[in-house]
């Protein structure tokens, strides 16, 4: 082992003396064109001084134009070729494996890292980027037979040896010897360290079953389902990388859209693509979306808004809220917004016959077949768009005739007055105000208002709220879809050719119908759908959200199907107590890995000593040296009160989607804690007026499984009964009253 471990020091140095020659080399390139680029620029600065009655001059800035960015291109490639091997020169690999090809006599090492290195003197890979199809091999198999997808075919043979590395500034700190990937020391070792601001990259540490997600590239759509912390969004951000490396002669970042659920998750993941070598992504929220559609004319309300209004109302007022969600996701409804738009052009476009000074120019039967039948073939609002420039294309010769004929004639009336000028002016002022009069009646035959048309369909109690609310210039959640699918299907959906992936992240929050919205908006992309039904925060979804709805919307061919089983963030007892929160029917076979650590506790707390008692967990977590905690809420109002009571500890508070999480102490509510993970987690009122409806169940689980380490949750005198279920040697209890 000493031999092998010299062999493998000496290798790493020579890695790192080229990793330090490569740096040097682009960091004076990279250099070499910023002083390229100002030259550059000051020619075009310098021709921009001469006359501009040279025309010579905008051949000339044309082609200084087109130099820099050519040379403007190459030099974001160096750029971001210098920031690997920044991040190689301190670790420049992580893992090896030894593969003997089928029909070969000998065994070549294959060595895996951020990056690809080729020695420059030799020609010889040093490092293979994790992406390449052969590294494949390192993530898929254990020793033995094992197969990969070359650019020239399968190549099949032998994996006779996998080893993994810790390698810190440039120095080997241990090597392992392992059959697998998974459950190993390595990946022992990440899962027990500190979270951050940040998600992190698994890039040292995927696992099998979330490398063939990653990797996946036969159908369009992939859908992605797992338990909490069986780390979806990570294979979402890791495949984003693999799809722009494989892709890369053909896409890049501007080419690839994450729909985030809330600007704090956007903001939690954006660190990743940087990492791994890569530019960020476009990203966006469906809120921000429909707000960006509609030309911000309303402000459209988001899921979060809508679970904050949840969790802040009366019982009475939470079910009413919940009912008006499920009615208008019921298939009722979607049958009636559907027979809307069928209907409109018979119902809402009543044409007359289209008249210009007495003259008939397009009798109504015509408009109405132009409209149902000639043009049927495009959306309404192009429709109405062709017949109103045919109807203007007629007009137009009966136009200039009547302007002639009223000029002749007053040129004839008086040849000694006025003059060119004056009789043109006088002859068309009427026949503008005719043609201005024509078009004006057709504008209000052929007129679309997809929102007034929203609330003809539906009935007095669905109106009542919903007109208030547009009335104020806000549309409430439920609304927000409908709106934008029928305003889509009656005016066209601004479709975005040039997006090739869609990513949507917690899937199962997202109803039929905004799938169907953004399939309509990126007719040529892929996609990529991940979530978990358990972790749904929609009432009006359960088993009709766009997870289980993608069979219909997308072609069923063209859909596959990933599940991951096991679930990576928390601890076994953590997991465990998190899994038995949920229906037996609705684990689904998900596996906690083997990290051990302590039971959550579950504490009963005199409701005027609870910030009390908080504080003092939390100076316990803070001596563990935890360096992300959070206090979950029920809602805003909730968190302000528990960030209020613990002020002494500094914490940040989150109350919306644009707040920033910065790691450290934070209180924030359950679902704008979604998606992120957290050292400790203090659940700050855990009491059954909180979480008793079905719903809090799924609430519930959001928040408790967002815990890496610790889990301690708070109640005064009845805990929620989806804890009393809880079989008790799953947890610690403490009575602290």
């Amino acid at each position: 082992m000493n031999q092998e471990r010299r062999f493998e020091e000496q290798r790493l140095q020579k890695v790192t003396t080229e990793v330090r020659a490569q740096l040097q080399e682009t960091g004076v390139s990279t250099a070499a064109y910023h002083k390229r680029a100002h030259e550059v620029r000051r020619l075009i600065w310098e021709d921009l001084q001469i006359s501009s009655a040279s025309t010579d001059i905008y051949d000339e800035l044309a082609q200084h134009l087109i130099q820099l960015g050519e040379e403007r291109g190459i030099a974001a490639r160096k750029y971001y070729r210098l920031r690997t091997l920044l991040t190689m020169q301190d670790s420049p690999y992580f893992g090896r494996f030894d593969f003997q090809a089928e029909g070969s006599s000998e065994q070549e090492m294959y060595y895996i890292g951020l990056g690809s290195l080729i020695e420059r003197a030799s020609g010889e890979p040093l490092v293979y980027d994790w992406r390449a199809p052969i590294s494949a091999l390192y993530y898929d198999y254990g020793l033995g037979s094992a197969a990969y997808e070359a650019p020239v075919g399968k190549v099949t043979g032998t994996v006779t040896r996998k080893r993994q590395y810790k390698i810190s500034s440039g120095r080997l700190i241990y090597m392992l010897d392992t059959d697998v990937v998974i459950d190993d020391e390595l990946l022992q070792r990440a899962l027990s360290e500190h979270a951050d601001e940040h998600l992190r990259s698994i890039v040292t540490t995927i696992q099998r079953e979330q490398n063939q997600a990653i990797r996946y590239d036969k159908k369009p759509v992939l859908i992605v389902t797992g338990p909490a912390g069986s780390g979806k969004t990570s294979v979402a951000v890791h495949r984003i990388a693999y799809l722009l490396y494989k892709h890369r002669l053909d896409t890049t970042a501007n080419d690839v859209i994450i729909f985030s659920p809330s600007n704090v998750f956007s903001e939690y993941i954006a660190r990743v693509l940087p990492e791994l070598g890569e530019e960020n992504v476009l990203q966006t929220t469906f809120q921000a979306f429909a707000e960006a559609t509609l030309g911000g004319a309303y402000h459209c309300e988001s899921l979060m808004d809508f679970q904050e209004q949840l969790a802040s109302a009366s019982g009475e007022e939470a079910s009413a809220l919940a009912a008006r969600l499920v009615a208008k996701n019921s298939e009722e409804f979607l049958r009636r917004l559907e027979q809307v738009i069928q209907e409109y052009p018979a119902k809402e476009i009543q044409p007359q016959d289209v008249y210009f000074a007495n003259k008939l120019i397009m009798p109504q039967q015509e408009l109405r077949q132009l409209i149902a039948v000639e043009y049927s073939y495009l959306p309404l609002a192009a429709r109405l768009a062709k017949v109103k420039q045919r109807v203007r294309a007629l007009v137009r010769p009966y136009k200039k005739a009547k302007a002639r004929a009223a000029y002749q004639a007053l040129r004839e009336a008086d040849p000694l007055q006025g003059g060119h000028w004056e009789w043109a002016r006088q002859a068309l002022a009427p026949v503008r105000d005719e043609y201005k009069k024509t078009l004006t009646q057709l504008e209000s035959w052929l007129r679309l208002d997809p929102v007034e048309s929203y609330l003809d369909l539906l009935t007095t109690a669905e109106r009542q709220a919903t007109e208030t609310a547009l009335k104020a210039g806000k549309i409430m959640f439920e609304d927000v879809a409908p709106i934008l699918f029928l305003k889509g299907k009656l005016e066209g959906f601004p479709s975005q050719q040039r997006i090739r992936h869609v990513v949507i992240d917690e899937g199962q929050d997202y109803s039929a119908l905004q799938l169907r919205i953004i399939y309509e908006l990126f007719p040529k992309a892929h996609f990529t759908l991940l979530g978990d039904e358990n972790q749904l925060l929609n009432p009006g979804l359960r088993g009709k959200h766009g997870l289980a709805a993608a069979g219909t919307i997308f072609p069923p061919s063209s859909v596959e199907y990933i599940n991951l089983t096991k679930a990576y963030r928390s601890t076994q007892e953590i997991a465990r107590f998190c899994l038995a929160i949920l229906p037996d029917d609705e684990r689904k076979g998900a596996v906690p890995m083997v990290r051990r650590g302590e039971k959550p506790t579950v504490v009963q707390v005199d409701p005027s000593r609870r910030g009390e008692v908080v504080g003092r967990y939390l100076r316990e977590l803070e001596a563990r040296q935890y360096s992300s905690i959070a206090v979950i809420c029920r809602s805003a109002l909730q968190a302000a009160q528990a960030h209020r009571e613990l002020e002494e500890f500094g914490p940040s508070l989150i109350t919306d989607e644009h707040s920033r999480y910065r790691g450290g102490l934070v209180v924030i509510s359950y679902y704008l804690a979604k998606g992120l993970e957290f050292d400790a987690v203090i659940l700050w009122d855990a009491q059954a007026a909180q979480f008793s409806q079905a719903h809090h169940r799924y609430q519930l689980y959001v928040a408790c499984s967002r815990a890496l380490h610790a889990l301690y949750l708070c109640y005064t005198d009845t805990p929620s009964p989806f804890i009393a279920q809880i079989p008790k040697e799953y947890y610690s209890f403490q009575a602290d009253t």
